[in-house]
């Protein structure tokens, strides 16, 4: 990434958006994104363990979320590329050390929230077992290893922030306080991942995390690289657990 010189970024004169297009983000990337997943969930009924079927789901995360942040957004001129700092690239090297500390300070915070809501809401944790399928389906081969950190380690990020940080957040930005801008986008950001209620609430943390990085570097790239290094940490220690527990049974017996 070539890292431009970071300037101020004046505040819009013109409103070019209004409040009615977040309902049309959310119609359209939620709900094309939701139609395209239960159509899946239809089509390769008792294969949705498979690396296909996780696949299939990243490239509907990409297509209907990152779309709608670039065609219905920035391709209607509500708001424009530069603005959200994604072309040219606003980026300070020092805030890639800034997005890893961040992770590695709020692993434990958002890790133990999501146990304990899923715990208490639904009194185990078979959500979040069901979800550990899309991150490794196929059990702990190199391919599917790599292709997921691939999809969700870089392509998922850039997606979801484009569209809930860069869409979403930055019309709410335009009409409410900031502080409703930060809850509301990451309430959305939550609700995304409600598959699991657990991850509904590590989610709403690092929505509400990087809604105010954003604010405060009005660079798009600082969110999509803490969302990153976050979902590759997740994969890296599902992928490592999984070998390991598959190394236990050829290892010798304790005497």
């Amino acid at each position: 990434m070539q890292a431009t010189p970071i300037e101020p970024i004046p505040e819009k004169t013109v409103k070019r958006s209004s409040l009615w297009d977040v309902l049309w983000y959310i119609l359209c990337g939620f709900g094309l994104f939701t139609v395209a997943g239960l159509l899946l969930g239809f089509l390769m009924h008792g294969k949705t363990g498979s690396l296909l079927f996780s696949v299939l789901v990243y490239v509907s995360n990409v297509l209907f979320l990152g779309g709608t942040a670039l065609v219905m957004g920035a391709g209607r001129g509500k708001f424009s590329l530069a603005e959200i700092g994604l072309v040219p690239p606003r980026w300070r090297w020092t805030w890639l050390a800034v997005a890893v500390g961040l992770v590695l300070l709020l692993l434990p915070v958002r890790g133990g929230l999501g146990l304990l809501v899923e715990y208490l809401l639904n009194g185990n944790m078979d959500s979040l077992m069901a979800r550990s399928q899309l991150i490794q389906p196929e059990g702990t081969t190199w391919f599917s290893f790599l292709l997921t950190l691939l999809f969700v380690g870089v392509l998922v990020p850039l997606s979801e922030e484009l569209f809930f940080r860069g869409a979403i957040f930055t019309t709410l930005r335009d009409h409410l306080p900031v502080w409703a801008a930060v809850l509301i986008s990451s309430t959305l950001f939550g609700l995304g991942h409600a598959d699991s209620l657990g991850v509904v609430a590590a989610s709403f943390v690092m929505g509400v995390v990087n809604a105010i990085v954003f604010e405060k570097t009005r660079s798009i790239w600082v969110p999509v690289a803490i969302h990153a290094a976050n979902n590759s940490l997740a994969i890296i220690l599902v992928y490592l657990a999984a070998y390991l527990v598959k190394l236990l049974p050829a290892l010798p017996a304790l005497p």
